[in-house]
């Protein structure tokens, strides 16, 4: 019995259970979604849509423009503790099915030290700060479901379709089927049949096999004939966070320039438990649970100047490299099955696999026009290839998935957001749209939009900003390859709560 592989198989069979997953497909897709980022950074910075490339003097410029530690003319220390409530409406063979979840998390934390210079300097520095801090760029808590009745083709169709594919190899010995249609080989759903019409001439092939009747002459079951209801649960957790330490300096107000060192670590931790109930069968229910852990820590660089070329106005530029990770994945396969006159089950465990996945680089722009001591408006354009990223390992051939990255586009991810002062009193607003990096490959939309609101209250040497950020996005989730695509739209809903203190 067949118990333990490697994951290099996955990226033949077992990854084919995952090609439309919600928050993490194929390994390309997995490269995908570690390049994406939500809208973060304190509280401030999330109530104005995220825009903070022009803008300075917030801990969130640890991670964004560095450049904006120049505007620091103190020391400070800022947390950012947050909420997160997530719907989702999921429509599949005509049946939709809502679920929710929701998680406690820290969107920000951070602190900075101020220097000024000794006595004035001829070349107009004023001094900088360091600064080092936490940022959640991405929160993969989710708990999706999705159910219909399938009258085309269930899991055991699948099955006996890809056990068919192998050839007599496969026959002759089960070990080498893959690894989905070998579970339901050892659950006894399909099984080896000949059909011997003439003399000499003999055919072999796997078939379903749980009906009470079976004609040996009838190599492919009408399927329609049973209604076969199908049920998945997916429960995600996890997040990405990138942590910084950045240096920013100003030069007679008028220009700053900074620099950081950024580590991200990522952990994604999904199970999917799928059930199928076919009708007019000795088998009353398959459970099939795919359990994968993607655990991996990276490095990356940013640079950033800002300029102000006159007093109400600052234009700002940063750029982060690339970031290069080293990942771990584990993934565990479990079937069990349940008949009439009794049960099955068998497992699948995978040796980790580790490699190397390099997400692209990103380029912001923005500007801010300060409207004297009214407030602000701010606005930023970011660009990022993502079919620039790559993944490499010395355990596996990951060509095939590198030509699949290579077909992502570019995209333009827009922010713009405006704050009103009045007096200690700050009222925000801000919006927030990201591309689809797929651009409606399959005519589905993936792109983000995220509406934010703010407001806060500053004091000499305390701080304290309240947000929310609604988003809303969509995508795509099939049990098994080739099954029917459920669409599960998402609705998040974000509160953050930043307190600061100066000194």
């Amino acid at each position: 019995m067949r118990r333990l592989y490697t994951l290099i198989a996955i990226s033949l069979g077992v990854v084919c259970l995952n090609q439309s997953q919600v928050t993490g497909q194929s390994y390309g897709d997995f490269a995908r979604i570690m390049s994406q980022q939500e809208v973060n950074g304190t509280a401030r910075i999330l109530g104005i849509g995220g825009t903070q490339t022009a803008l300075g003097g917030d801990i969130s410029s640890i991670t964004g423009n560095p450049a904006g530690l120049g505007f620091y003319n103190s020391s400070e220390f800022s947390i950012s503790p947050g909420y997160r409530f997530i719907t989702n409406s999921s429509s599949y063979l005509g049946s939709t099915v809502s679920d929710e979840n929701d998680n406690f998390f820290l969107a920000n934390a951070g602190l900075v030290f101020h220097k000024a210079p000794d006595a004035p300097r001829h070349n107009g520095f004023k001094g900088g700060a360091f600064g080092f801090g936490t940022n959640r760029i991405a929160n993969f808590n989710n708990h999706i479901t999705y159910q219909g009745s399938n009258t085309v083709e269930d899991f055991i169709d699948y099955a006996v379709a890809e056990a068919n594919a192998q050839g007599m190899n496969a026959y002759d010995n089960p070990e080498f089927l893959p690894e989905l249609s070998f579970l339901a080989y050892q659950n006894t759903l399909i099984d080896r049949f000949f059909d011997s019409q003439q003399p000499g001439d003999t055919t072999f092939f796997y078939d379903r096999n749980i009906y009470d009747i079976f004609d040996p002459a009838q190599v492919a079951f009408p399927s329609v004939d049973f209604p076969t209801l199908q049920t998945e649960v997916i429960t995600t957790k996890g997040g990405h966070n990138m942590n910084n330490v950045s240096y920013g300096a100003n030069f007679a107000d008028r220009f700053y320039i900074g620099a950081g060192l950024g580590i991200a670590t990522f952990r994604f931790d999904q199970e999917r438990v799928f059930r199928e109930a076919p009708s007019d069968a000795d088998l009353v229910e398959l459970t099939l649970v795919d359990d994968r852990l993607l655990e991996g820590t990276g490095i990356n660089g940013t640079l950033g100047m800002i300029v102000r070329p006159i007093n109400i106005l600052t234009l700002g530029v940063s750029y982060t490299s690339p970031t290069f990770y080293e990942m771990r994945d584990e993934s565990y396969l479990y079937m069990s099955t349940e008949f009439d006159v009794g049960s099955l089950d068998d497992e699948i465990l995978f040796l980790p696999l580790r490699y190397n996945i390099r997400t692209p680089g990103r380029l912001n722009g923005g500007a801010a026009l300060f409207l004297d001591k009214l407030g602000f408006i701010s606005a930023d354009v970011e660009w990022v290839d993502y079919g620039s990223a790559k993944i490499t390992s010395n355990e596996a051939d990951f060509s095939d998935v590198n030509q699949e990255i290579n077909t992502y586009q570019s995209v333009l991810n827009y922010r713009v957001g405006a704050e009103l002062r009045l007096k200690a009193l700050r009222l925000r607003a801000g919006y927030a749209f990201q591309q689809d990096p797929l651009n409606n490959a399959d005519g589905l939309d993936r792109s983000r939009e995220s509406l934010t609101a703010g407001l806060g209250l500053r004091f000499k040497k305390f701080f304290a900003d309240a947000s929310y950020v609604r988003s809303n996005f969509s995508n795509t989730v099939a049990p098994y390859p080739g099954a029917v695509n459920a669409i599960t739209d998402n609705t998040s809903q974000s509160a953050v709560l930043t307190l600061g203190f100066k000194f």
